[in-house]
């Protein structure tokens, strides 16, 4: 499904970037005798009038084939020479003049631009999940070591703006930061009402994952999942509701965290919980309701591993070690439970195995996996500690409503959201120029092929914002004045302008192999880390590795 996914996405992407070239080159009068998805071999095709419309094999790609139009000169491509020698010269590509030859090479690129208009459209109506926060731009968790804890910034400041621009939304405060990577910037706040200010200089953290200050945002806890026979399921509470307070314990509103370490620390205890039923939806330009609802209920005891989770995933029951884990802690996150005491478990009832553990140890036989490309498979019994716990019978997750606009509304903010997309390419181009990001971060077919198929598997929305991402990355990187791309043949097409003739055939043959080799060069590169990357992150595909090397 991830192949299929990619080839649809990537296929109307292409098409309407060969479309643009196709129709402009029509509307000049120039012959076009093939309009092509995909390279090489052809696989349908319906010749209408003078064109062949034909779908192709490799579907990386596409192209619209005229007359008079060469990678190499004519005189260099005897087989497309005599393909086109009955066509007349007003025909021809090669003959029009220099503003219709640049018209027909931009329209592919423009038009990629302009459709990211109807997706922009499309998924502003469809609507997107947003974060539904008590403020949107209070910080909710500081990395240790970070820019922000460095400057002294807490867990409750509300940041208010970035370099004296105003920010609203935790999207607009993360995007402003981001565009200040490695520049000093200021950075307003507000903490007990007053107001403060501080220098810090925003950077990429990979090894502690973030690009910014360090910092995250408040996530409140809303119910995904309620177990039968639990608190929970006795008390009414819904899936969709938000639990923001525990009434007696805090007047204001706890996080997601806060609440699961409350549960978990206070097993036995009566409580109240404090809740905010949201609607599924909302639209974007209504204010959000909710109604509050309290539900008394009693945590009740559960075991639970000391140090480590466990999460249902792809069948198998994963362990999560926490950040207080020992160094020589018996486990790794990313083992795989496969007995408990004895006794086989399957995926979806190992954590109510656990939970009816009695406090002591526990033997749990583990599989675990070993090595990052080549990969071993063994397994091994480790003894555990139980310790109590305290549940209420629900899976909690950050919590979030789908945001809609209607119609009118939305075609009136896709522009806004079109060039926002627009604006964070042209920002990743320039500091991959500056240096701030390496050629690790591009992702070549494969990556883009997965991240398609993680989108499709996500919903609507996100296949949608993911064909905006492509849709106005194909249309700047094509407008790049490298040669092959559409921008190196619009710099061809300015030299000949200035060079007031046809440019030497020597000139434009180094060009183009200049160009391509290049190129070809660089999609090697990113070709070899997308399979590296998937490799590492595929399990089966190392294990299948390790049989054989």
């Amino acid at each position: 499904m991830t192949l299929i996914w990619f080839i649809i996405v990537l296929g109307v992407i292409v098409f309407i970037h060969e479309l643009g070239h196709f129709l402009v080159a029509k509307w000049c009068g120039v012959y076009v005798d093939c309009f092509s998805l995909g390279f090489g071999p052809r696989l349908l095709w319906l010749k209408v009038g003078e064109t062949e419309y034909r779908v192709s094999l490799i579907p990386l790609g596409g192209y619209v084939r005229m007359a008079g139009q060469f990678d190499v000169p004519e005189e260099y491509d005897k087989e497309s020479a005599d393909r086109y020698k009955d066509v007349p010269a007003f025909r021809r590509y090669d003959k029009q003049t220099i503003p219709k030859r640049m018209a027909i090479i931009v329209a592919g690129p423009l038009m990629n631009l302009v459709f990211a208009l109807p997706v922009a459209f499309a998924l502003l109506v469809l609507g997107t999940p947003e974060a539904i926060t008590t403020d949107a731009t209070t910080i909710g968790a500081v990395v240790p070591g970070g820019p922000a804890a460095e400057a002294g910034l807490e867990s409750g400041d509300k940041i208010l703006s970035v370099n004296d621009v105003p920010v609203k939304t935790w999207q607009n405060l993360t995007q402003e930061l981001r565009f200040r990577l490695g520049e000093e910037t200021e950075v307003k706040y507000l903490r007990m009402g007053k107001e403060f200010s501080v220098v810090l200089t925003p950077k990429i953290d990979h090894e502690k994952s973030y690009m910014g200050i360090g910092i995250d945002k408040i996530e409140l806890a809303q119910v995904a999942a309620i177990n039968s026979n639990t608190p929970a399921s006795k008390s009414n509470l819904q899936v969709g509701d938000v639990i923001d307070k525990i009434i007696g314990i805090s007047t204001v509103d706890l996080s997601l965290s806060e609440i699961k370490d409350y549960l978990r620390n206070n097993p036995g205890m009566s409580i109240v919980l404090g809740v905010k039923r949201y609607p599924e939806i909302r639209y974007f330009s209504e204010s959000n309701t909710y109604e509050f609802v309290k539900f008394p209920l009693t945590i009740e005891r559960a075991g639970k591993f000391k140090y480590i989770d466990v999460a249902e995933y792809d069948g198998s029951s994963i362990i999560l070690c926490d950040e207080s884990a020992p160094e020589n802690f018996p486990v790794k996150s990313l083992d795989k439970i496969i007995e408990i005491n004895g006794e086989k478990v399957s995926s979806g009832t190992v954590n109510e195995k656990i939970y009816g553990l009695p406090e002591g140890k526990a033997t749990v036989n583990i599989e675990r996996i070993e090595g990052k490309i080549v990969k071993k498979l063994f397994t091994t019994n480790v003894v555990l500690t139980v310790v109590n716990s305290g549940r209420i019978g629900t899976s909690l997750i950050p919590a979030q409503q789908i945001v809609k606009r209607r119609v009118w509304p939305a075609l009136l903010a896709s522009p806004e959201t079109a060039y926002n997309e627009f604006l964070g390419v042209l920002h990743v181009l320039r500091m991959l120029i500056q240096k701030k990001l390496g050629l690790k971060s591009l992702a070549g077919p494969v990556g883009i092929a997965r991240i398609t198929g993680d989108a499709a598997r996500a919903g609507a929305s996100a296949l949608l914002f993911i064909t905006l991402m492509l849709t106005v990355n194909l249309g700047i990187l094509n407008l790049l004045p490298l040669p092959v791309l559409d921008g190196g043949h619009v710099v061809l097409l300015c030299a000949e302008s200035i060079y007031r003739k046809p440019l030497p055939i020597k000139f434009v043959l180094w060009y183009q192999k200049i160009g391509f080799t290049f190129l070809m060069l660089l999609m090697v590169y990113v070709l070899y880390n997308d399979v590296i990357s998937w490799i590492i992150d595929s399990d089966k595909l190392g294990l299948l590795l390790g049989k054989f090397l």
